[in-house]
């Protein structure tokens, strides 16, 4: 299997901004991780684990404080590695006296995205998280159901290979999940690869194909989700096991 995500030994402490203090925060200490091409990988872990962090090291907006981390077989300081990747951040901020369809021709410009071929690729990505017929409403009349499909929707313009999602259903009702779990798996089969964290557990159990837990600062367990619900019957019950065995970390 090809690799898209590899970690090694990662560690991200965090300094104080006031310089006569010495107290530091570690956000992740020690993380090996791969991540195949073509699978929809979670993350889960309880507040404050580390999840954010690792993601941020893994997109570049975060440098290591040791370790290594090669995203589709190079770094995030290269151009052409960036242009491949598509990223969701947890609470998508769109202006809201901007027009949907305006929204995704500013990334358009931005992705390099000919203005000629602008009119159809946008119109394809709205048909595809289901905002065909919002493409003239501004954002702020949007439910934040919307909104965040319209976050997936700039995550997807470029047609990235490797897809980050930070809490994509955070704050979503149950018509909510089910339409982004659905967007999530049509991206899913056109082979692409997911990298996401999430709370809900129930949405994680219908899209993964592995998952990961985080505590403490540690990546303390990954397995496929065929095995967990082999052995556990449910993510929640291997998810607070596995959480509750790290407790000594």
């Amino acid at each position: 299997m090809e690799t898209v995500i590899e970690v090694k030994k990662a560690t991200k402490i965090y300094r104080p901004l006031d310089f006569w203090k010495n107290d530091r925060t570690t956000g992740i200490e020690n993380v090996d991780l791969a991540v195949y091409r073509g699978e929809v990988f979670g993350l889960l872990g309880l507040n404050g684990a580390g999840k954010t962090t690792l993601m941020k090291v893994l997109l570049g907006l975060l440098k290591p404080t040791s370790g290594e981390v090669a995203i589709l077989g190079g770094t995030t300081n290269d151009i052409a590695v960036r242009s491949r990747i598509g990223y969701l951040p947890e609470l998508p901020y769109f202006p809201k006296y901007l027009k949907v369809k305006e929204v995704l021709e500013y990334f358009a410009d931005i992705f390099g995205i000919p203005r000629g071929a602008q009119r159809k690729k946008i119109g394809d990505i709205l048909e595809t998280v289901k905002l065909s017929d919002k493409a003239d409403s501004r954002v702020g009349g949007l439910s934040k159901g919307m909104q965040g499909r319209l976050g997936l929707a700039q995550a997807i313009l470029n047609e990235p290979d490797l897809l980050f999602l930070d809490e994509p259903m955070s704050g979503l009702d149950p018509l909510g999940y089910k339409e982004t779990r659905d967007i999530i798996i049509d991206i899913h089969k056109q082979g692409k690869t997911i990298f996401f964290n999430s709370h809900i557990l129930g949405e994680v159990e219908k899209v993964c194909d592995r998952v990961s837990v985080m505590h403490r600062s540690h990546l303390i367990d990954i397995q496929p989700l065929s095995a967990i619900m082999e052995k556990y019957g449910s993510l929640e019950k291997y998810f607070v096991g596995t959480v509750t065995e790290g407790a000594k970390i």
